[in-house]
Order: C-alpha cells, then structure tokens, then sequence
C-alpha cells in the first residue's frame, strides 16, 4: 500500500534525515545530557533506557505543550498506537490490534489510571488532567498488568500531592470554534504528615461540523473534569493516597456523514446527494449525549523490611446515554437509535515488591475484580420513507446484562546472573467467570390488526417470524402500538482458566548499549454478545433486499471466545553521545488465534465472533537528542505488517476486494490487512529555546506527524481508505526565565489536511458508507501562570 516515492519526498522524513544527519555531525562533541526519564512499566521506577520493553513515555511537560487532550491527541505522538472516537465508542489499537464497536467487549488494549484496571471503552473518556506522564507499553503484557492486555497498555500517572504549595492555572482559547479550556492544580500541605492536590477541567467548544438541515454545530461539547488526592505519610513506612476523580461529558451532534449515499439516491428521490468529504453535514436527529463518570481509589505501600507491600482498593462506576442517534447520518428519518449504559468495578490488588539490586528480584501478586454492566437501546426504524412496505416500520427493544469477575496471582522474577546479563520469568494464573443475558422485542408499528398464533408476519431483522413467537397487538394509542413479537432471549455462562508466561532475557552489551529477547503469551477473555442479531440468515438479508455490506450469521452467536496471543520481540536500548541523545530500538512478531471481531450486520447491530488467525510483525524505533543547551529533538519511526491468516467469514464490502468465503454468504479475508493498520508511521518533535533577555525567553516547538494510506472500515472498502497523511503541529510561546507565566500562540493541523478517521456501512443502504472527519486547522491562544 506504501506509496515510496510519496512517502521518501514527505516533510516528515526529510526532517527524520536532517536529524540523522545532524546527530552523526554532532556525534564528536556532546556536551549535554537528556534528563532521565522514569517509568514504572514494570511495577517499579526504573529508568526507561533500563526497562527491556518496546515503551514510550510522554512527560506531562509534552502533553501540555503540544495540546494533548485526550487518547486519540496522544496516538499521534506514539509509534504504532491509534485511537478513534467510533461510531458507538471509542476504540483502541496498538501494533494494529483493538477492540472494534460492541458494548460486550473489553478492550484488547488496557488503560490503567494510577495502576487501575479500566477495561471498557467508555472509561477512556474519564479524566485526563494533570498527568505526571503517559506510558504506553507495546505487545502483551499478560504477566503484571493482565488479561486484557492482548496488545498492550496504556498507563495514566497523575500528578501526586506535594508537601511543598504549589499550583498552576492555564486558559486556552480558539476563536474559529469558540472553544475554552481552563486547566488548575494546586497542591499543598494540611498538616505535617498529610498533603493534598485538587486538579480540575472545564472545557467548551462549539462543534467544527456544520449541519446544514438544522443549522446546529457538531460535536458541541462541555466537559468538566475533577480530581482530589490525599497522601498521608504518618511514619517513614507507611504511606496511603487516596484519590477521588469526577468526568462529566455533554455533547450534542456526531462527526458521521455520508460519503456514498448507496441505495438512497435511487429510493427516495428528496435526498439531497451531498457526499462530498467535508465539514457538512445533514442529519435529521439532534444527537445528545451524556456521560458521567466516577472513580475512587486507595493506594496503601508499607515497607516490610527492605520489602514494599503495596494495596490499591479502587472502584469505578460510569453512566452513559446517548438519545437520538442517526446512524444512516442522513436527512430522511429513517432510523433513531438511543442507548444507555451503566457500568459498576470493584478491584483489589496486592504486590509485594522486593528492594532491587539483588542477585534475585521479584515482584508477586494477587488480583481480583468484581463488575457489573447493563446496556439498553432503542432503534426506531421508519424504513416507509425509503418507500418500502410500512408493514416494515418497527420499534426494537435490546437488553445486555453481563456480569464478570476475574480472580488472578502473578509473580515476576528476575535472575541477575552477571553484571551483565539478567533473566527474567514471568508467570500469571487467571480465573475469569462471566454471566450474560441479552433480550429482544419488536414491535411492527403498522402491522394490521393480527392477533396472537393467528399468522406467520416478516418483520425486518429476524425475516419470518412464526405465529408462536408472536405475543401480541397492542392498541393503547401510544407511538409504540403494533405487533409484539418476540425476537429472543439468550442467556449464558462462561469460565475461562489460563495460564500466561513470560520470559526475558536482558544483556549489557556495554555501559550504554543494552540488548533485550522477549518472548511472552497473552489472552483476552471470551464473554457475550451485545448487539447481535441471532438467526438471522443470508436468505432473509436477499429478501430484504440488503447485499451490500452485510454479514450473515448462523442461529445462536451470543457467545464467543477467548482471544490468545504468543509474541516474540527483540530490542536494544542506546545512550548515545556521552549522555546527549537516545535511540530505542525494536523488532516484533506476534500470532494471534481465535481474534475477537465486531462486525456490522447490515441492519442495527454488530456481530461478534472469533474470526480466526493473524500474524503481526514490525520495527519500532524512537530516540532524542538534545543538539545544544537550548536545542532538543525527539522522534520516531514504525513499520507494520499485518496479515489474516485464516478470517473466512469476513464482511464483504461494497467496493473493494471479494473472495467468497467457504459458506458463499461473506468474503475471505486470507492474506489481507486489518483496518487501522498504516504500514509506516513516523513523527519529528524540535524544540527551541531562546533566552531574549535576564527575564524572558522564547521557547518554539514544531511537530510533524505522519501515517501512512490505511483502510479505516472493518470491511476493508476502498473508499475508507485514509491516504498518507502528515499533520504539521506548532507552538510558540513567551515566559518569564522563573517559568512562572508564559503566553503561546498555539497551531494544529496547520497544513489543514482531511482525515477520515473511522468508517461504517450506513444503515439500511445498499452500497452506502459514511466517515467520520478529523478537526481541520486550527490556531489559539494559550495563557498560564504558576505559583
């Protein structure tokens, strides 16, 4: 898919070799040294040149200098880690590998807050404020941070309470979408012994979407976030935090339009055929949104000896709703869909950690987590006014109630056999239980008077429905009146064991070059389908006319497996010039069996399978470079391959590639790419610091962030292909030597490129398919002050 030529001439690798280039000139004489960077990827600070993992750490100094909000800023900044907002929820990959659109799945890669386990997708919107840093470990990492981890994690740190005052308040402003964020700490102590921070959010913009048949903006966005933490420290021993976090998140309207309007133009021949990529739209619903998020957590380390044991206690509840949503993104009302989700964890985790330095050092634990999830919608489907039977009008009610708890003991052990080399074995159990249920009506809203067991009827979604399922008409005058029929209710139970090793071997080639192997296994657990639709058949898919984009299942699909893992990695870790630069190095090849997918049924679900085997291979490389005392480089470089290996009963898209499947209903996807999958991915960081006089400086950074042409439809159609893309990033501000204020200009996107970061087939269409459209430039102001 790499267009060499296109790729070779980019801003972005002309800036890689200047860097090069400059780094070999300067390699005679460095007189500066990078500031350590500290990680606690494997449970204990260490230093990031000394952790044998493929790792990227961005500093809250970064976060807050290139303006990154979220996870889906952060994807950009980090080698083979993508993060969308999709269509029902956000998703995550990492080397390629994510958890697509179904409430039943936890993610494949893991997000920890302060070491909290927060597994769902919805639970990547909660507070992202005042971090220390951002972690990113890449591959599995089954053995200290757990199931769920298939591809790997993301871990929050957040600023911890000093016993020393201190505080910081931040406004920015971006004029073109009215959008503010205000960003506060201050941290102080209460007594001798105990210390606390109170971080807050608040943040407003007006959407960068402009929908034209209700001259209204999407997404228009309030969020205000909340944090206080406590650290207590009664004796040189004992220490216990304790946090408590609040995420508010309101939105009206969604980033989806039409890109090919498919069956659409030729039914009804009032739409308007707008399907130019752009920054309009025309939906018929007013989409809001809500979601409400709350986290608390206590984290006990007390030393035994020369030993730490540690406690975190944490829980974690959310509330999500989202009224009027219009997934076929059009002006004619087809459908509107609302959904509701509350979700309730608790979790509790022991280590203990030994002192370090040792001829053995190890870490050992046990893990437990309790969790509770409902999930509700509501499709009202008005498929009359595609001129089709009004007969086929129908109200749909879906229950999803899963009930999960996951018990496990791990060990880590590390053998330093010389000076120079050092084993590593990791060892984790896990028990995982799960419960489930899903429940179905529907309700045929102009359906003649039919009365119980008199008559088969077809109903969209299940076909033909017999006269026993039926269970009523109902006439109370309501909208909802119609014929009941009951679609089905499934229930089921699972309980998984695994066992999942690791085992690394580390080697001091000098003092500053260090070699690592890696070979590790992980797993994600199986569970229960949220938004399938059982028994539905290609037949009843050719009767209702839909062969474009439209998956066909068998009876009985509620339940699916575990996902599993084995990755082999090789890497080295260099300091290079006395101390001056970095260069981190790493080379993966990882298999995946029974992969967990999502795939959009053509009609108003998602359904979920194990669609078989996957081979993922590729290089990472990340370094920096401080060229001079005021001068300081930073960048990174990814090739990724992905391949199906066995996927036989895929999605066929409408416009791209089409080998039967086995069955005849779907495509086989041997050989091909997944989407999300750009092969190479590259990102240039400079930053300059010039002092103007004895109390002020001027400090710039420029970013260039580039990904390669990728398919952004789980069903691989070609007209979701994204091209290669550089995004151009820049900032310039003015500060006082103290670093007490400072005021900057601040850019992104500049180059004002398009992105289409997700796509899906639309709603009852043959052939159609809407996108979902990056922010395009824009340029603020940004004002801070600290204390």
């Amino acid at each position: 898919m790499l267009d060499n030529n296109k790729f070779l001439k980019s801003p972005l690798v002309q800036a890689i070799g200047l860097s090069s280039a400059l780094l070999a000139a300067g390699a005679q004489a460095a007189e500066f040294q990078l500031e350590e960077i500290v990680v606690t990827a494997q449970k204990r600070a260490e230093s990031l040149q000394d952790v044998p993992i493929s790792v990227s750490a961005v500093g809250g100094e970064k976060l807050s200098e290139a303006g990154i909000e979220n996870l889906q800023d952060l994807s950009a900044y980090v080698p083979n880690l993508k993060i969308i907002e999709g269509a029902l929820v956000p998703q995550m990959f990492i080397r390629g590998i994510g958890s697509s659109a179904n409430q039943g799945f936890e993610q494949s890669v893991g997000t920890f807050s302060d070491g909290i386990y927060m597994g769902r997708s919805l639970q990547s919107r909660t507070a992202f404020l005042d971090l220390e840093r951002v972690e990113v470990l890449r591959g599995p990492q089954g053995i200290l941070f757990g199931q769920s981890t298939i591809a790997g994690a993301i871990s929050l740190v957040s600023g911890k309470p000093q016993q020393e005052t201190e505080g910081s308040i931040s406004i920015g402003h971006v004029p073109q979408y009215d959008e503010t964020e205000i960003n506060g700490y201050i941290t102080g102590p209460l007594t001798d012994t105990l210390s606390a921070r109170f971080s807050f959010r608040d943040k407003r913009e007006d959407g960068y979407l402009n929908n034209r048949l209700r001259d209204s903006e999407s997404m228009d966005t309030e969020e205000q976030s909340g944090r206080l933490s406590l650290l207590w420290e009664p004796t040189e021993e004992l220490s216990a935090l304790l946090k408590v976090e609040s995420t508010r998140v309101d939105r009206s309207g969604r980033l989806d339009q039409p890109i090919d309007t498919g069956i659409y133009s030729l039914a009804v021949p009032t739409l308007v055929e707008d399907s130019e990529f752009d920054y309009n739209i025309r939906s018929n619903e007013d989409t809001r949104m809500e979601f409400d998020s709350d986290n608390i957590a206590l984290t006990l380390e007390y030393q035994l000896g020369d030993h730490t044991l540690t406690s975190i206690t944490a829980h974690s509840t959310y509330d999500y709703q989202e009224l009027d949503f219009d997934p076929d993104a059009t002006e004619i009302q087809v459908l509107a869909l609302d959904m509701f989700e509350d979700f309730e964890q608790t979790s509790q985790e022991f280590r203990l950690t030994s002192p370090g330095g040792e001829t053995v050092d190890y870490i050992v634990g046990l893990f437990y987590q309790d969790s509770t999830q409902e999930y509700t919608e509501n499709v009202d489907g008005h498929l009359s006014t595609l001129g089709l039977n009004p007969a086929l009008d129908t109200l749909i009610a879906r229950d999803f109630n899963q009930d999960s708890e996951t018990f496990a003991a791990f060990t880590q052990v590390t053998w330093n056999i010389t000076e120079e080399l050092r084993a590593t074995f990791g060892l984790r159990y896990s028990r995982d239980e799960k419960e489930g249920e899903r429940r179905q009506i529907l309700t045929s809203l102009n359906n003649p008077g039919v009365s119980q067991n008199d008559v088969d009827i077809t109903l969209p979604i299940v076909g033909t429905v017999s006269a026993a399922d039926i269970l009523a008409w109902e006439d109370d005058g309501s909208p909802f009146s119609g014929l009941r029929a009951n679609d089905h209710f499934l229930e089921g139970n699972s309980k998984e064991t695994n066992w999942t090793p690791s085992v690394n071997l580390q080697y001091d080639l000098n003092e500053d070059v260090m070699l690592y192997i890696t070979y590790s296994e992980g797993y994600k657990a199986g569970g229960f389908d949220a938004r399938g639709i059982n028994n539905f058949t290609a037949g009843d898919v050719d009767t209702l006319g839909r062969n474009y984009g439209v998956f066909a299942l068998g009876a009985d699909t509620f339940e699916f497996g575990q996902e599993e893992a084995e990755t082999l990695e090789i890497g080295a870790k260099m300091t290079l010039l006395d101390g001056a630069a970095e260069l981190n190095v790493a080379l993966f090849q990882t298999d995946y069996t029974d992969m967990q997918v999502s795939v959009y049924d053509g009609t108003y679900g998602f359904a979920v399978l194990n669609a078989g085997e996957s081979t993922v291979r590729g290089l990472e490389m990340d370094g920096r470079w401080r060229a001079s005392e005021s001068v300081t480089l930073t960048a990174s470089l990814a090739y990724l391959d992905f391949e199906w290996t066995k996927f036989e009963e895929g999605p066929c898209p409408a416009v791209g590639h089409n080998t039967p499947s086995p069955s005849g209903d779907n495509c086989d996807y041997e050989g091909l790419e997944n989407n999300h999958t750009p092969e190479w991915t590259a990102n240039v960081s400079a930053n300059h610091i010039y002092p103007l006089s004895d109390s002020l400086e001027l400090s710039s950074t420029l970013d260039l962030n580039f990904k390669d042409n990728h398919y952004v439809a789980n069903n691989l159609d070609a007209r979701s292909e994204q091209p290669g893309t550089t995004l151009i990033n820049a900032r310039v501000a003015l500060s006082s030597l103290e670093d007490d204020w400072q005021v900057a200009l601040v850019g992104k996107n500049l180059s004002d490129q398009k992105v289409n970061n997700y796509s899906t087939n639309l709603i009852q269409s043959q052939g159609g398919l809407s996108a979902s459209i990056g922010r395009p430039r824009t340029v603020g102001i940004e004002a801070s002050y600290r204390f």
